[in-house]
């Protein structure tokens, strides 16, 4: 069967595929080479030859009755040497920088045994395309039988394997490693077929809220999540549906509160709302757990740190006090005695005497962590009914001591459960006067696993 007759069934074969790019090695097998030139028209075409087959492409021009195309790469190796291989092939993709790399073919029909190997396994790794010429053979003959020729695509190995990588992407969610879930997930989701495609998309979604709320990017997080709910949820996530619903929910009320926050005029009223509270605290708090499941104990005191924070502003709201611009002055009005008791506080505290004194201009700086406790304990504040403003001084040493907070060092878990302690003590307290229940919010704020 002459090479035209070959040419018109593979064409028929192969039907409107095309292709953009096409990488070809350089064997004795000009007809393969030149039906896949014809076929799938490639705008860009590169060979990767040995010193053997170094006139390779000008047999294939040849045999499509044509002349070799100056903008074609030509780049030779050693067939023997596969990390040749690599550079070759490393060269031809940075100078197709410009393609998304599936729209790059590789063709792992012909060419040495290592050559096809590594070009196999170097594409997998760069996610480029393969593709083969499959024939049938001649009977009692080790040739393949001209016109038989059709394009294989070979399956991904995902197909087979993604369970495995599915399986790493579980771990590495559930150790609230959520960008490198999000990475697999996203892998799995582009190369496996349906129904898992779906699944692993909305894993990969799941996983992209969950890196967006832990980087307090609530708006961009609320939105993630909002497009997951938007579609029925896969099997895996179905028994999540009402949590997940319900962290949505939060996390549209805390970009609500985050946004009245910035507003002056707002700002007081907003503190005062515990339920505007509660949603940042927990995102705090949740956020904490997790940085501490993972013994970064200095990152989890620095959110511990802003929950002690978040609790005085809130209850300082109550008084009518917003902490970054405070009035004391009529509080002062208010509360008979209360710089008196301030003071005094401050000395049980083993702390130098100030008191509740305005700045020259008349204004009060904003009020610290610290000095937040102090002013709740002068206003007998039931926050503190448990826990003494020293008890606060004390273990905040090691948290200010920290190499994120003022210091030079990493604190211990002895020093953090130390730290913690005290935390507790008042989140309890907290709990209790808003007559909440904390185990519930808890629950609501923890990410769930998968």
């Amino acid at each position: 069967m002459d090479f035209n007759e070959q040419l018109r069934l593979f064409c028929e074969r192969v039907g409107n595929r095309r292709t953009v790019a096409l990488i070809l090695t350089g064997t004795g097998q000009t007809d393969t080479a030149a039906l896949l030139l014809a076929a799938l028209q490639p705008q860009r075409v590169a060979f990767l030859l040995t010193p053997e087959t170094h006139n390779f492409p000008n047999h294939v021009a040849q045999k499509l009755d044509r002349d070799p195309d100056p903008n074609w790469l030509r780049a030779e190796v050693r067939y023997t040497d596969i990390t040749q291989v690599y550079r070759a092939l490393r060269v031809i993709i940075e100078k197709w920088s410009d393609l998304p790399r599936k729209q790059i073919l590789v063709d792992l029909t012909a060419g040495t045994k290592v050559m096809s190997v590594g070009l196999a396994k170097a594409a997998y790794v760069l996610d480029l395309g393969t593709i083969y010429i499959e024939s049938d053979y001649e009977q009692n003959q080790n040739r393949p039988k001209p016109g038989t020729q059709r394009l294989i695509d070979p399956p991904d190995p995902y197909e087979v394997f993604g369970d495995l990588e599915a399986e790493e992407a579980a771990r590495a969610f559930n150790a609230h490693d959520y960008v490198s879930a999000a990475r697999i997930y996203a892998d799995l989701a582009r190369r496996v077929p349906e129904p898992d495609r779906a699944t692993y998309a909305a894993l990969e979604q799941l996983a992209v809220a969950y890196t967006q709320w832990e980087a307090f990017d609530l708006q961009a997080a609320a939105q993630t999540l909002q497009s997951l709910l938007s579609k029925p949820l896969p099997e895996k996530l179905m028994h999540h549906h009402n949590v997940l619903q319900a962290q949505q929910t939060a996390l549209a009320r805390l970009v609500q509160t985050i946004s009245a926050m910035a507003q002056p005029a707002r700002a007081l009223v907003t503190l005062q709302n515990l339920d505007a509270v509660l949603p940042l605290l927990g995102s705090l708090h949740a956020n904490a757990l997790r940085r501490e499941a993972q013994q970064r104990y200095d990152t989890a005191a620095l959110l511990r740190y802003r929950c002690l924070e978040l609790m005085s502003q809130h209850r300082l709201a109550t008084h009518g006090v917003l902490a970054e611009e405070p009035d004391l002055d009529t509080l002062k009005k208010r509360v008979s005695n209360l710089d008196q008791r301030y003071r005094q506080i401050e000395r049980a505290t083993g702390l130098r005497e100030r008191g509740l004194q305005p700045n020259r201009d008349g204004t009060y700086s904003s009020i610290t962590l610290l000095n937040g406790y102090l002013l709740l304990a002068a206003l007998n504040d039931p926050l503190l009914k448990y826990v003494k403003p020293i008890d606060i001084r004390h273990r905040l040493r090691a948290r200010n001591q920290s190499i994120l907070a003022h210091g030079f060092r990493q604190i211990t878990e002895a020093e953090y459960r130390d730290f913690v302690e005290v935390v507790e003590q008042l989140l309890d307290q907290f709990f209790a006067i808003g007559q909440q229940s904390r185990s519930d919010w808890e629950a609501l704020y923890r990410f769930v696993t998968v």
